[in-house]
């Protein structure tokens, strides 16, 4: 396949993308094809019952409902999205109606007369709504490792469109958003996050000690596998794209560097001022790039020719932009704080959907005033536009996941709905499936010419590798086996 190499990479060069808008409006099928799910579940029950709860049932369930539908917006659906969400929200819809008229009903019984009053019906705003950690958080990760997944060797097919492949320079293609929203999601439940980490000052000398080699430690196992991809990409000839990270980096590194800078940084600031932290790092970050030359430096390398000449030259899209992502993981850890709070009633987190429903508004519009006043989007330096489109990104989804979990709260779900096999399978082993991803991808490419492949026979070989990254999830989980960072 080396032959191929110069036909990939044009490929790849010179993208523009799309909408920060059709982006959203593409991974707004995650959120309508979950609700498909738990709106299906009950009349499967009611017409198969407890076969529902089969673990083969349940997994061909969970394929056709939250990984299909994902993959058929990234590809063959990708130019008719509105139509697809609105097919998937009237189905939605109309089981939840057919559930609620053949919803199973108490006999009748002839009761003595009581004196006591009946109980009053509790008002809306008192409905319980369970604690712990919320499922849309869950289903946010684990939806979003899903689109990311299926998306990495989609891009490498002509069905999947160019517009949602990542941009060369400036712009917001749908991969662009990837890199970010994966910060995002590991900072929502990191332990900051989670209020389960020790300063470092009130630990004394040994403990800070030993919270810094924890926090090396568990990101080692990040950086053993950059390392893997690094050789396996350079002995195999692997096609990639330089622009990305650079000659030697790549999204390891990066998630590595993010993820200690970041926890080392929470052990000597508060976590309840990540957000403050990540508002002036994202500001003094933009004044660097756009006042001090550093942005020319990432774009065009210190001869202003794009120069790869020295490490720091070859890796500098890498390197530089790992400050961008360390203000997206600050903003993280500050919204899962707001978002693990302890909420009991519908009441709460109601509240707590308007308020992010408010925060969302606002950071679109930001983004439009940086994209216009400051400057476009750029996921190559992971500039202040990218980070406030990324956050927007970001709690736009989650809002939508809050959303279908207030939905199906209110309709009550059916007793013997059981819970996702798929989210069960992936949630633990986020980490260990994208590097099988990564191993899949790599063995397809070197196996045929993806460019030249028809329609037909690309959607055979993506739904033949996201099914078998499926059974890959299942065999992890059943196998009690987990590689998870902080």
């Amino acid at each position: 396949m080396m032959d191929l190499h110069p036909s990939k990479e044009a490929f790849y060069a010179n993208l523009t993308g799309t909408t920060p808008f059709e982006v959203s409006l593409v991974v707004a099928v995650a959120p309508a094809s979950e609700l498909l799910r738990w709106t299906l579940v009950p009349v499967l029950v009611t017409l198969f019952g407890s076969v529902v709860k089969n673990i083969w049932f349940a997994f061909v369930l969970d394929f056709i409902t939250l990984v299909l539908p994902l993959l058929f917006a990234f590809t063959f659906l990708s130019d008719h999205l509105q139509h697809f969400i609105v097919v998937l929200l009237a189905t939605s819809a109309t089981l939840l109606l057919v559930a609620y008229v053949h919803q199973p009903t108490k006999p009748n019984r002839v009761k003595k007369p009581s004196k006591a009053k009946p109980a009053a019906p509790r008002p809306l705003w008192e409905l319980p709504m369970g604690s712990g950690r919320p499922h849309f958080m869950t289903m946010f990760r684990v939806h979003g490792m899903v689109a990311s997944v299926i998306a990495i060797l989609a891009v490498d097919f002509q069905i999947f469109p160019r517009r949602f492949a990542k941009t060369e320079t400036y712009g917001s293609g749908l991969m662009d958003v990837a890199v970010g929203s994966f910060m995002f999601m590991n900072a929502l439940v990191s332990k900051e996050a989670r209020g389960k980490h020790q300063g470092i000052f009130s630990a004394g000398i040994a403990g800070a000690s030993k919270l810094l080699s924890e926090v090396f430690s568990s990101t080692v196992p990040v950086f053993v596998l950059g390392v893997i991809r690094l050789i396996s990409v350079k002995n195999t000839g692997y096609h990639e794209h330089v622009s990305e990270y650079g000659v030697h980096w790549n999204f390891f590194f990066t998630l590595a560097v993010v993820i200690m800078s970041s926890s080392v940084c929470l052990l000597i600031i508060p976590p309840s001022m990540s957000g403050l932290f990540s508002l002036a790092i994202a500001l003094g970050y933009q004044h660097l790039l756009s006042n001090h030359g550093l942005g020319e430096f990432v774009l065009e390398g210190s001869d202003g020719f794009g120069s790869r000449e020295g490490l720091l030259n070859a890796n500098r899209e890498g390197l530089v932009s790992c400050v961008g992502y360390v203000a997206i993981y600050f903003a993280g850890v500050w919204a899962g704080r707001f978002l693990l709070k302890q909420r009991t009633l519908f009441f709460d987190w109601w509240i707590a959907f308007l308020l992010l429903n408010v925060v969302n508004v606002l950071l679109w519009v930001l983004v439009a005033a940086s994209s216009t006043y400051i400057q476009p989007i750029c996921r190559r330096t992971a500039n202040l536009s990218y980070i406030i489109w990324t956050l927007s990104y970001c709690i736009q989804l989650l809002t939508s996941y809050m959303l279908v979990d207030i939905i199906i709260t209110l309709a009550s779900k059916h007793p013997l709905v059981p819970d996702s096999i798929l989210v069960s399978s992936f949630s633990p082993n986020l980490l260990l499936i994208f590097l099988f991803c990564n191993l899949l991808t790599g063995a397809v490419n070197m196996s045929i010419d993806t460019v030249q492949q028809s329609t037909v026979t690309s959607m055979i070989i993506l739904i033949s590798y996201s099914l078998i990254l499926c059974f890959i999830a299942l065999g992890i989980h059943f196998h009690g086996e987990k590689l998870k960072i902080r």
